[in-house]
């Protein structure tokens, strides 16, 4: 096996010199990013810097235009075997929710990705199966919406919806992007108690945590992907060395990047925060959460 092929191998995720571009515009460039297999991670940045292109990209729901990635092994391409890659994953997502049934049980969306699990999308769920969904949704609070319609559900709900859903699917590569999107402070505080858990828990699953928000970050995620806005000489370099890239900055902003990878403790500083916000910020931790507010 070569260097490479073993680097791709004790990765979950591994992303090179990797850039995408749509419609004359740059989203993403020169991202570079290593994942160690059964680490919990955090994905934190600005609004429209990236992030879900990218996790979209680690669920193997897009891909790279420029640069490659390797998601559990295999090379993030189109081809016949993706849905048998896909089924390693889980991802919850505002987008992936809305490719669902409007008038879809609630209780059938949780089940649901056991039968991709399987293999086998036309088979009947077992009581067994039944039972673990219910389970997990009485744990995030939602049992009572089993039997109604998906269209009914508030953003909350369906937020909790899918994060029951991607965490019975027991994947190699568990991926939550955003996962407090519409919550009241009573939900969100749910929503951690439980991801806490799973963040804790001694399993060998590797866990990825989209936020912008560092209050919603999980007990259990030690390390961090900052993501921010490249500076124009790492971009100019970038698009030098791939001229098959088709953009432009007219009117738009310097794609996203990421700027640091590592523990929480090093990334979560007041100084690396402050200057990718462009705010005067006081980040602290308190107790297992942390927080920043601006300095007065």
């Amino acid at each position: 096996m070569s260097s490479d092929a073993r680097t791709e191998q004790e990765y979950a995720v591994h992303a090179e010199s990797l850039g995408f571009y749509r419609q004359q515009r740059l989203i993403l460039a020169d991202v570079n990013l290593d994942i160690p297999r059964g680490q919990r991670w955090v994905l934190f940045g600005p609004n429209g810097i990236g992030k879900s292109t990218l996790v979209s990209m680690m669920a193997m729901r897009m891909f790279p235009n420029v640069g490659h990635m390797t998601v559990l092994g295999s090379r993030t391409v189109g081809g016949s075997d993706i849905q048998r890659h896909r089924r390693r994953i889980a991802l919850a997502s505002a987008s992936f929710g809305r490719e669902i049934s409007p008038i879809e049980d609630p209780l059938n969306v949780v089940m649901d990705i056991m039968r991709g699990r399987f293999g086998n999308t036309w088979r009947d769920h077992t009581q067994d199966e039944i039972d673990r969904a219910m389970d997990i949704m009485e744990r995030f609070g939602i049992d009572y919406l089993a039997g109604k319609q998906m269209t009914r559900l508030s953003e909350g709900e369906r937020t909790r919806v899918l994060i029951c859903r991607a965490l019975l699917a027991d994947a190699d590569l568990l991926i939550l992007d955003e996962p407090t999107t519409g919550l009241d402070l009573g939900g969100r505080e749910l929503i951690m108690r439980e991801l806490g858990k799973v963040g804790t828990a001694d399993d060998n699953r590797t866990i990825v945590i989209v936020t912008h928000q560092l209050e919603e970050i999980p007990d259990g995620f030690d390390h961090i992907a900052l993501m921010g806005r490249i500076d124009r000489a790492r971009y100019d370099d970038y698009c030098e060395r791939h001229p098959q890239i088709y953009s432009t900055l007219e009117g738009n902003p310097l794609p996203g990047s990421v700027i640091f990878t590592g523990t929480l403790e090093d990334g979560l500083t007041s100084e690396r925060l402050g200057a990718l916000f462009g705010l005067d910020l006081d980040v602290r931790r308190v107790g297992t959460r942390w927080t920043a507010l601006r300095k007065i």
